[in-house]
């Protein structure tokens, strides 16, 4: 629902006699890193603070990017967000928590630490340059962020450019101090996918779904306490495994950095033609919110036996199953066309060994092709 408030928000942004005074309080453009340290995603939960101690120290020291999603934050207290961290734990097929994905993918929980210390700096095999201005009145009130890359292959159809807002040092109402907080996350698979194709995407968020997320921005004088990063998440069309395929990170700029504060932005007919093109953004972003289906799985208490859940938004038509190396199985998801707002549940018996990955090819109402990925760990963890 918070894009129907961002519609609403935008809507409503005073354009009359507040337009022409519109400053660019910030801005700051951002060269493609050609190195990062490995993603690193980490779900709170009990008795979790040795380990998140030790990912904070390696992220401040260059050799991961953290992502700490505060998971269970409601049921604690404080009013820290948890419903983006919640949605992408079921995205990564995460249950119990504390919880660690690494390069985009879940791992084991046990062994996180030296799974991690394997990967070391990663070369960005896509290459995004990449925008930020913090525009407002007497205060922050639109971040406008642009980014652009080309691609050097075909891109598959799992890609996805996810944003992450962190906070280096989030304090909450309790007083307890949260380190590499996600306060907001969009995902969006919006992008051109040929080979040596150009895109230019664009995200404006505004003041009120910020302060939503608990980000304060104000005059943007503290905007460095807030992070982004930008993570293009899939494989070139011809690869057998997904995988970060670039992550490019960099503080807000603060008011005192960068500009020119008398900078207006005067023409009522760029803002009117700027508001009319995110709406329509927001509502096709809306749509496949809505539209596009998910499936959800976890390993039975019987030995190599998958139970999955297929929700749709949209009707589908399921087509071919694939179980990726080290895994087989003689039964399938039934090819048939699943009515919009339902659910369709099953169980797999597979056989063999590692961390488990299928990929669903599915035809969506309106949306078209998409591949939906389950990736389980290996069963053998659990023992």
């Amino acid at each position: 629902m918070r894009y129907f408030a961002l519609v609403i928000a935008i809507l409503l942004l005073p354009i009359g006699g507040a337009i022409s005074d519109l400053t660019i309080y910030s801005e700051a453009s951002y060269d493609s890193k050609e190195m990062a340290p490995v993603l690193v995603e980490w779900f709170h939960g009990s008795n979790d603070d040795e380990d998140l101690e030790n990912l904070v120290k390696m992220d401040r020291s260059g050799d991961i990017t953290l992502l700490h999603w505060r998971t269970g934050a409601e049921e604690e207290g404080g009013g820290l967000p948890d419903d983006d961290a919640n949605t992408r734990l079921t995205v990564h097929g995460g249950t119990i928590t504390p919880f660690v994905a690494i390069d985009g993918y879940a791992s084991n929980l046990t062994n996180h630490q030296s799974e991690i210390e394997s990967y070391g700096l990663r070369k960005n095999e896509v290459i995004i340059d990449w925008h930020i201005q913090l525009i407002g009145s007497t205060e922050v009130e639109l971040l406008n962020l642009t980014m652009e890359w080309i691609n050097p292959q075909q891109l598959n159809d799992a890609t996805m450019v996810h944003i992450f807002i962190t906070e280096t040092k989030a304090v909450d109402s309790k007083g307890r101090v949260v380190e590499n907080l996600v306060r907001d996350w969009a995902p969006s698979q919006t992008i051109n996918r040929s080979e040596n194709a150009t895109n230019k995407l664009n995200e404006t968020i505004t003041r009120d779904h910020l302060r939503s997320a608990g980000i304060e921005l104000g005059d943007a004088s503290h905007a460095d306490d807030f992070e982004v990063i930008i993570a293009l998440v899939g494989g070139f069309e011809n690869d057998t495994e997904n995988r970060v395929l670039s992550l490019q990170r960099g503080k807000m700029p603060t008011f005192w950095q960068s500009v020119d504060n008398t900078a207006i932005l005067t023409p009522a007919a760029l803002l009117f033609a700027l508001i009319i093109c995110i709406a329509f953004v927001v509502l096709a972003e809306k749509k496949r919110e809505d539209g596009l289906p998910r499936l959800e799985g976890a390993w039975t208490s019987e030995e190599n036996v998958i139970e999955y859940r297929l929700v749709t938004g949209y009707s589908i038509e399921i087509g071919d199953l694939k179980i990726l190396d080290g895994w087989r199985t003689n039964n399938r998801i039934k090819k048939e066309t699943i009515a919009a707002n339902s659910k369709k549940e099953g169980k797999l018996r597979v056989s063999g060994s590692g961390d488990f990955s299928l990929r669903l090819a599915v035809k969506v109402d309106q949306l078209g092709d998409w591949v939906l990925d389950l990736n389980l760990p290996d069963p053998a963890a659990n023992d």
